[in-house]
């Protein structure tokens, strides 16, 4: 196996690329940055791509005779990475001949020129082209960048109209395009009559294992469609204790009755909202404790089926659909019990959105280690044994977006009619369209005008780099590649794009 270091590029069959930043325990474990998020993982699942940056060594000879390296060869290494830094730093400046290898029939591209806006250009466009050099889109806009995904788009918007279906799984490749789809499920949603409530995992910070930092992700990306307008937590539950009939409905819970009095007086202080919202250690004298213990899955189901349940009978929405991106990095743990209380949680929010009975009927035993559910066998927070659900129907709904391989088998397990939305990569004519968008709107914004020779010859060398290996690499090197045009107007297409600016 190939010895990692602070800086290696390596791959991970599922997780993709990433970046070492630190390694432990002699090598066994490596702290990599990957696109979305970083996490530990032991070196025997990771590839290395490229060593990184390695300094120099000098030469067996120059070093001291026991083995320490003398002020000479310290300073022989110091001396080669400033001028290799410095050279790195001239050649992002005006290009200078000599720093450029010789390439035959070829000259160095000239000074770039500074190209401005388009006078007048809509706004809404300049923010879809930096949201795209990151290879995403902005939520506002994801129903107009949604190109191709027919199949897709139709089985989720079954998905929302099926009372009868709770939960469904969609599965593709890092830069495939899921959590693209997952903030079109959450539109679509919303334009439905549901609130909704997204986020992703990231086992540094929102592990599955620990559902109390699902529950403050999911409270931060809430968003419910009242009155014409869309409110966040703290707007939906200001709204909710002005409308008639709450108490009726939330009055009674554990949780949301005592902080909800509270608000309805408005004796809320940030306090309190840092409480309800899963921001503080969870212990308060007025009220219970939200603990952060991977025993407590029922508490935060219970939390959602509940705020749910009130979004349909007060504000008559049609209940609430939960979105957990980055559902695989549940099997990213270092201890299997953190895998174990992930996946109780994930089973917990599968039942409570299909309504199982046995979430209503079962006994909660305790038993030596933890408390469980006698028919379920689900875990229950012994120090808060409440059901998993705050009522049936919950009208709830539940989203996960992972990738292949990874947890299918085992959430298909917890329902064995959830369906299963696979994301495969754009055919050929949907990434021609795709990439037709994202011309118009580099030209509305800065005015770079291709003909269709021109779009296909670019269009050919972006789809043919290394490089591009998903939707959205292919976006991003899209996007870069006509700003190496932008800046470059006064050389040839070809030139510009066989010295690889821009990507």
């Amino acid at each position: 196996m190939t010895e990692l270091r602070k800086g290696s590029a390596v791959t991970h069959a599922h997780y993709g690329r990433g970046t070492v930043k630190a390694v432990r325990h002699h090598g066994y474990e490596a702290f990599v940055s990957f696109t979305r998020f970083r996490l530990w993982v032991p070196a025997r699942e990771l590839t290395v791509v490229q060593g990184g940056l390695r300094l120099v060594t000098p030469p067996e000879e120059d070093r001291d005779p026991g083995g320490a390296r003398g002020d000479s060869s310290a300073a022989m290494a110091f001396e080669e990475i400033l001028s290799f830094l410095t050279s790195r730093r001239r050649r992002s400046g005006p290009p200078d001949e000599d720093d450029r290898p010789s390439r035959p029939g070829r000259t160095a591209l000239p000074e770039p020129r500074y190209a401005a806006f388009v006078p007048g250009r809509p706004v809404a466009d300049a923010k879809d082209i930096e949201a795209l050099r990151l290879g995403i889109v902005p939520t506002s806009r994801v129903e107009t960048w949604t190109v191709g995904r027919e199949p897709e788009v139709q089985r989720m918007r079954r998905f929302l109209q099926d009372d009868a279906e709770g939960a469904i799984l969609i599965e593709g490749a890092y830069g495939a395009g899921k959590t693209h789809l997952l903030a079109y499920l959450a539109q679509q949603a919303t334009s439905l009559g549901f609130a909704v409530a997204m986020a992703g995992f990231d086992p540094s910070e929102a592990a599955a294992a620990f559902p109390k930092r699902a529950w403050r992700r999911l409270a931060r990306g809430f968003a419910a469609p009242v009155d014409g307008r869309t409110l966040d937590f703290r707007g939906f539950l200001r709204a909710l204790v002005g409308t008639p009939g709450w108490r009726e409905v939330l009055g009674d819970h554990w949780a949301f009755g005592p902080f909800l009095k509270r608000l309805a007086r408005d004796e809320a202080d940030d306090s309190d909202w840092a409480w309800i919202e899963g921001r503080n250690g969870g212990g308060r004298a007025d009220y219970p404790t939200l603990h952060d213990h991977s025993t407590c899955a029922n508490l935060y189901c219970n939390l959602l089926s509940a705020l749910s349940r009130a979004a349909s009978e007060v504000f008559d929405l049609r209940g609430l659909v939960v979105l957990l991106d980055e559902a695989e990095v549940a099997r990213s743990v270092l201890y299997s019990y953190h895998l174990h209380r992930g996946l109780n949680f994930f089973r917990g929010l599968v039942l409570t959105a299909n309504d199982d009975p046995v979430l209503v009927e079962e006994d909660v035993v305790r038993g030596e280690m933890w408390s469980y559910g006698r028919e379920s066998n689900l875990v229950y927070s012994g120090h808060r044994p409440v059901r998993y659900t705050a009522g049936v129907p919950s009208l709830m709904k539940v989203a996960f977006a992972l990738t292949p391989g990874t947890l299918r088998q085992e959430l298909k397990r917890y329902r064995d009619t959830m369906d299963f939305v696979p994301v495969d990569p754009l055919p050929p004519a949907d990434l021609r369209r795709l990439f037709g968008l994202i011309c118009d709107r580099f030209q509305a914004v800065f005015g770079v005008r291709l003909t269709l020779r021109d779009r296909e010859e670019v269009y050919r060398l972006v789809c043919h780099d290394s490089r591009v290996q998903s939707t959205r690499e292919f976006i991003k090197a899209s996007v870069e590649a006509l700003d190496g045009l932008r800046f470059y107007p006064q050389v040839p297409l070809g030139e510009v794009l066989s010295e690889g600016v821009g990507f």
